[in-house]
């Protein structure tokens, strides 16, 4: 089973309702709108159906792993994820309906739902800005030519060399 359904097929479930667990290969090519992500898992996505009369929701619950680069060392890190997520689909007519105008709903095109952009979407929005590795994090000694790490509280007011004659221009 995948995660792409026809209409007909999904309201067959409609009295004794639907729910899947499915374990899907996401390719790396969906995710190059952000070179960020280097790998990613399989991802489990559980799900259930909920059945109106105007559309269907999708209750998913996805869950893998994402590698991505370390801020400070760019060192692969694994970054595990768990995202609750719901996807509405209008049925058709439902659109000309006035009570379900505003809320944030898809259309259902050539009447299959298609569950894979939804997804990737969903994991990228909760990709997090960066991450740091537990090596990095441990390491305080961290340097470079000109700059060193500093761990947040550990900060110790230093002046630049470069700005040390700016202080005696303020005395005069």
């Amino acid at each position: 089973m995948s995660l792409s359904w026809s209409v007909p097929d999904l309201l067959q479930h409609k009295q004794e309702g639907l729910s899947f667990h499915e374990e899907v290969v996401l390719p790396l090519e969906l995710f190059r709108a952000d070179p960020e992500i280097r790998r990613m898992s399989p991802i489990d996505v559980k799900g259930v159906v909920e059945f109106s009369r105007r559309s269907l929701t999708f209750h998913l619950q996805i869950r893998g792993k994402m590698v991505l680069p370390c801020a400070v060392t760019l060192e692969d890190v694994d970054y595990p994820f768990k995202i609750n997520s719901s996807e509405t689909f209008l049925l058709a007519g439902a659109a000309e309906d006035p009570a379900v105008k505003g809320e944030f709903v898809h259309s259902i095109e050539e009447e299959r739902i298609d569950l894979v952009p939804y997804l990737v979407e969903a994991i990228m929005v909760e990709k997090p800005m960066r991450v740091v590795s537990e090596k990095a994090k441990a390491d305080l000694h961290i340097t470079g030519e000109g700059w060193t790490f500093v761990k947040g509280g550990q900060s110790k007011r230093q002046i630049d060399p470069r700005f040390e004659k700016l202080k005696k221009f303020f005395d005069e």
